[in-house]
């Protein structure tokens, strides 16, 4: 029987993987940085967006919905873009719009970013304690630092697209098409994310995927901090 990490050593490490990528966004906000119970709060609302996408899923579950189905193209990419993208970026901006986006702190056009992070990171560390003990040690370790990271570039897009909507667009149809735009634009990046690995197993194009977001995620969050420079 393969060693797997005990859920005390799992919770260790995935709170240990937030924590550090927590710190790297951080870092871009060096300006005006966030009041550390407000990233709390994200991160804990992301906890929760975790839950309701869970319960989405399980109510599909309840009616037969299949998942990802190996070999069959079609249905995992109906999965991956209608189900899997919507469901998880979708629950990931409901916290932010409803809650997090309302705060006063929020009011530069990196905070979009950070706090979108956040509750990605809070997120992802909810998935991986729910879904690592079928893993064995090593790919538990993998998981614990590629899907926070994964998750973070994802809700990246919509964070960006909220800051520059809120800070730079006048209230009106055009400010709603950047935050509506912006959303789904994020969940087809997770949409098409997980289908490629779901349908092809190619996780060197995942890879190269990742990759272009955080370069461009780097070269936003500099563009930000000059604009409010």
């Amino acid at each position: 029987m393969p060693f797997t990490l005990n859920p005390w050593q799992l919770l260790g490490v995935t709170l240990a993987s937030a924590l550090f990528w927590m710190q790297y966004v951080d870092l871009k906000d060096r300006r005006k940085p966030e009041p550390r119970g407000r990233l709390l709060m994200a991160f804990v609302l992301g906890i929760v967006a975790c839950g309701l996408a869970v319960l989405v899923y399980m109510a599909l579950d309840e009616l037969g919905v299949p998942s990802v189905k190996m070999g069959e193209l079609r249905w995992n990419a109906f999965f991956c873009f209608v189900i899997v993208g919507p469901v998880e970026e979708g629950m990931k901006a409901l916290v932010a719009y409803l809650i997090v986006f309302r705060w006063r702190e929020f009011d530069e056009p990196i905070d979009g970013f950070v706090y979108a992070a956040a509750i990605a990171l809070g997120f992802a560390s909810m998935e991986n304690f729910y879904n690592l003990p079928d893993l064995d040690w090593l790919g538990q370790l993998a998981r614990t630092v590629a899907l926070p990271l994964t998750h973070m570039l994802f809700a990246a897009i919509w964070g960006f697209g909220a800051a520059h909507a809120r800070l730079a667009v006048p209230p009106g149809r055009r400010r709603l098409g950047w935050q509506i735009g912006t959303v789904a634009l994020g969940m087809a990046a997770h949409g098409l994310y997980d289908y490629v690995i779901f349908a092809f197993q190619a996780t060197i194009i995942t890879s190269g995927m990742a990759l272009v977001l955080w370069a461009f995620v780097i070269w936003r969050a500099h563009q930000c901090v000059k604009q409010a420079g």
